[in-house]
């Protein structure tokens, strides 16, 4: 058993060192936009990125470790030779991808996905536009670096396949690989947390492509492949005669704008309340109870209310917010960096005027590729879950509004103008769990759901009076 461990750790440093020679191919490849970044910004590309290469060789332990079961009572070469060739198969088929993301990543601008696959429907086509010069080097490169891993895979990590002494057969040892087997989705997982791990999870820089070369571009293309599901469009194209008529008597002649700010570069604190809907909120004819804090600062400011959402979940509200993108009825274009990093942003246009900017959440921004969302749109300071005390992890998905807003509050007091804040709250979100006493009784979802949002709103309450305290009974944007 344990030359059986001992093997494994060997194989899986041998992955490791595959990735690692495929960032620096990567890197080296893109030599130009590489070498504009210091030493030590280009060496983090390799500590943020071993999260995504880890994951990546726990998937591919998955088939040797079930296949390992039934040959721990046996002698023989069954197994060395089943994984042997394994591997190189493995080998070809990464190399393959890794020599592909580095050619192509000059003319798409994001790392290797499925879509090539897609144009393998019509290889004439695809090829029609590659020189032969091109061609013959992408070939003798995949062959150079699969030849140098199949070499090294024989010179020192097939041999610790061979002479594994036989197991007894007993209940032990199967638990013991069932178990590993199991343990293998914490790596694949990328840890414990709530969210799997994503592509936006190996994000760290303001420069796109420090985060692009932390992507593990196998993992990318693997995971991809599995995700991407062709989407139907729902919806058909109305008559144009009918349809320019209905915009133009939203948007045209509309009379002047009234303008009721005093400052042409005011302070921006953008809260967007989770799950807030205007069942709960009085104003909009729902539950007057709900919300008492966020009804009384409906009369003190401006109400649109014939506003609505764009989606029904967060990762589709965030880029309609921020970045004007209509929410799609099948997928979030957050899930999809390669496409949300090319979206207008509100951030960015407000950073080119001064702006400072920074982004409040409380939770994992890890989940549904929210960091590479956040960082993509131009944020330059990123609060989260893990910038707070882990004694203030009270709640499911981070920590509650009020420690957030006691958090947000206390950078107020120093913070640089003209600023933009955007804060999210998540307390309110599903399962409901907030720190206070019920405020309206019953145990169904629906009460829940009504209680959490009087907690999000008296925190949001509590944040705001403070406010309106510290600057001599106003408020600064």
């Amino acid at each position: 058993m344990k030359k059986r461990l001992i093997a494994f750790c060997y194989y899986t440093l041998f992955w490791l060192v595959f990735f690692v020679a495929a960032r620096l191919i990567f890197i080296l490849v893109h030599y130009k936009s590489a070498f504009d970044n210091s030493f030590v910004e280009i060496l983090s590309t390799f500590w943020y990125g071993s999260k995504l290469d880890i994951s990546t060789t726990g998937y591919f332990f998955l088939l040797p470790v079930l296949v390992s079961v039934p040959f721990v009572f046996f002698r023989g070469n069954f197994f060395r030779n089943f994984i042997r060739w394994y591997t190189y198969v493995l080998i070809v088929f990464s190399a393959i991808i890794v020599i592909s993301d580095a050619n192509l990543y000059s003319y798409w601008g994001f790392r290797m996905d499925y879509t090539p696959m897609l144009y393998l429907k019509t290889p004439g086509e695809a090829m029609a536009s590659v020189s032969t010069g091109l061609i013959i080097l992408f070939i003798v490169s995949i062959l150079l670096l699969s030849s140098l891993f199949i070499w090294l895979y024989k010179r020192y990590i097939d041999r610790r396949f061979g002479d594994f002494e036989k197991v007894k057969f007993g209940i032990p040892a199967m638990f013991s690989f069932i178990l590993l087997w199991g343990m293998l989705i914490i790596p694949i997982r990328g840890g414990f947390g709530v969210a799997p791990i994503n592509s936006g999870a190996v994000y760290f820089s303001q420069t796109m492509f420090l985060n692009h070369a932390a992507i593990n571009a196998v993992w990318n293309v693997g995971t991809s492949a599995v995700t991407q599901k062709p989407h139907k469009n729902p919806y058909e194209f109305g008559d144009l005669a009918v349809a320019s008529p209905l915009v133009d008597s939203l948007t045209v002649n509309r009379g002047i704008p009234e303008k009721i700010l005093n400052t042409d570069s005011p302070n921006i604190l953008f809260i967007v309340l989770e799950s807030f809907s205007g069942y709960v909120i009085g104003p909009l004819g729902g539950d007057s109870l709900v919300t008492p804090n966020f009804n009384r600062y409906i009369k003190e400011g401006v109400l649109f209310s014939e506003c609505y959402a764009s989606g029904t979940r967060t990762d589709k509200a965030m880029p309609a917010i921020l970045n004007g993108y209509p929410a799609q009825p099948a997928q979030s274009i957050i899930k999809e960096p390669k496409k949300s990093q090319s979206l207008p942003s509100l951030v960015k246009i407000l950073i080119d005027k001064g702006y400072n900017s920074s982004f409040w959440y409380g939770g994992e921004i890890n989940f549904a590729n929210f960091n590479s969302f956040v960082i993509g749109s131009g944020f330059k300071d990123i609060i989260t879950k893990s910038n707070f005390d882990p004694k203030d992890y009270n709640s499911k998905w981070g920590v509650h509004d009020h420690v957030l807003f006691n958090t947000l509050k206390d950078s107020m007091k120093i913070v640089k103008e003209p600023f933009l804040k955007v804060v999210l709250t998540l307390s309110s979100h599903e399962p409901f769990d907030v720190p206070i006493d019920p405020f309206f009784p019953g145990d169904d979802q629906l009460t829940k759901y009504k209680n959490s949002v009087y907690y999000a709103d008296k925190a949001l309450g509590s944040f705001l009076i403070g406010q309106n305290k510290l600057n001599g009974g106003r408020i600064p944007w």
